[in-house]
């Protein structure tokens, strides 16, 4: 009886499989030469990714765990580890499964996801450049890993554009090792660096852009934050223009003179759909992080913006009707939260005050002089919104 669908296919030449013997041999040179070191947090980790287009994401799933980056977030039972259920906050899962993501919408996930990226498309870089990438990524002992986005045609291969985590690297021979996260497709295999950097030169369809490599590792912080950004590019969209033109507008008329009055007017206004962006996981934590959680609580009551914003809060005495009377309702700790929006949020919102307020909020903000756990979630929270902000501009123009 013959059955639909595929069961595999043959991997063609130039690559060689990993586990032929000729892949085998070539693995244990690499590992007597040194470029393996970053094959063992991968190998840990190597995952199939669940839907045909999620290769993007199965490969950020690799990676993110490799780095021991922790999600903050509840995968099954007591176990906080990464899903690909857990990315999109830069596409909807939905989306993903029907189109895949592109090089920018990657780059957006992984910094969503506590990761610092280097990105470089073919036409940033060169081959030279892009081998010491290679080898800086293969043979430090842990902590940095190099993902390719890639057109499978150029390597010989079905489909076309693709994403994989390089997992060693073979300096005599020149041979790079992909760990295919697709295995039910093709198994993980060696191709030359100079076939697969040609692979990362075609144009993709989708961006008219051509595509290229990450260096990805963690941004050697706490790996717990409390604070985050939940939304996809698609909620972006509606909230973006309160960062760039409806903030900067109503503070450029009102000229506030005061952080009471800077804070009442930001909080009047803030959009509905901040809401449900803006959150908190500081329920249900074990005894370790909970006292984190106290502590980092603690921090910021002592700023001087959480006692404007309670001030305020009170002063207003705000409605439950309202965005702010509704938002209160739904979160125990709005004060805190709000404190972490005011020193998170796009810097051009307070660029129409006047010199002597801007220059009071700016130093407010300054992340250097932040306690440690306020300065790593602010550093979080900004570095997520970027990317947001980022991927909102690529896709605008």
């Amino acid at each position: 009886m013959v059955t639909e669908g595929f069961y595999r296919r043959p991997l063609p030449p130039p690559s060689i499989s990993f586990a032929s013997p000729q892949g085998r041999q070539i693995f244990q040179e690499a590992i007597a030469l040194g470029g393996m070191e970053g094959y063992f947090p991968l190998a840990e980790q190597f995952h199939t990714q669940s839907e045909p287009a999620f290769c993007g994401l199965g490969t950020l799933v690799m990676v993110l765990n490799a780095l021991s980056i922790d999600p903050g977030r509840i995968w099954k039972g007591v176990w906080r580890w990464y899903g690909e259920e857990f990315l999109e906050c830069c596409q909807p899962l939905s989306a993903v499964k029907n189109q895949g993501i592109t090089f920018d919408e990657f780059v957006c996930l992984a910094r969503c996801n506590g990761a610092k990226v280097e990105a470089y498309r073919y036409d940033q870089s060169n081959l030279q450049e892009f081998r010491e990438a290679v080898k800086q990524a293969t043979f430090l002992p842990q902590g940095l890993h190099l993902v390719v986005c890639y057109s499978r045609q150029v390597v010989g291969q079905t489909g076309d554009g693709h994403f994989s985590p390089v997992g060693g690297y073979h300096p005599e021979r020149d041979l790079v090792l992909l760990l295919d996260v697709a295995r039910f497709k093709y198994p993980p295999h060696w191709v030359p660096l100079n076939v697969l950097w040609n692979a990362l030169q075609p144009i993709d369809t989708a961006t008219g852009k051509c595509r290229g490599y990450m260096l990805i590792s963690n941004k050697n912080i706490s790996s717990q934050n409390f604070f985050y950004v939940g939304v996809d590019i698609h909620q972006w969209v509606m909230i973006a223009p309160y960062f760039k033109v409806i903030a900067p507008t109503l503070l450029a008329q009102e000229q506030p003179d005061s952080l009471f009055l800077l804070l009442d007017t930001i909080l009047i206004n803030l959009p509905p759909e901040l809401t449900s962006v803006l959150c908190i996981t500081g329920d249900n934590l074990s005894n370790e992080f909970f006292e984190i959680w106290c502590c980092l609580l603690e921090e910021i009551k002592s700023h001087p913006l959480w006692t404007v914003t309670q001030n305020v809060l009170l002063t207003r005495n705000f409605s439950e009707t309202s965005v702010i009377g509704k938002w209160h309702l739904q979160e125990k700790n709005l004060t805190y939260l709000l404190t972490m929006f005011l020193l998170s949020c796009p810097e051009e919102i307070y660029q129409p005050l006047n010199e002597r307020l801007r220059s009071q909020i700016y130093q407010l903000r300054e992340v250097d002089r932040l306690p440690p756990l306020m300065r790593q979630e602010v550093v979080s929270l900004k570095e997520q919104i970027l990317a947001l902000q980022n991927l909102f501009q690529t896709l605008s123009n």
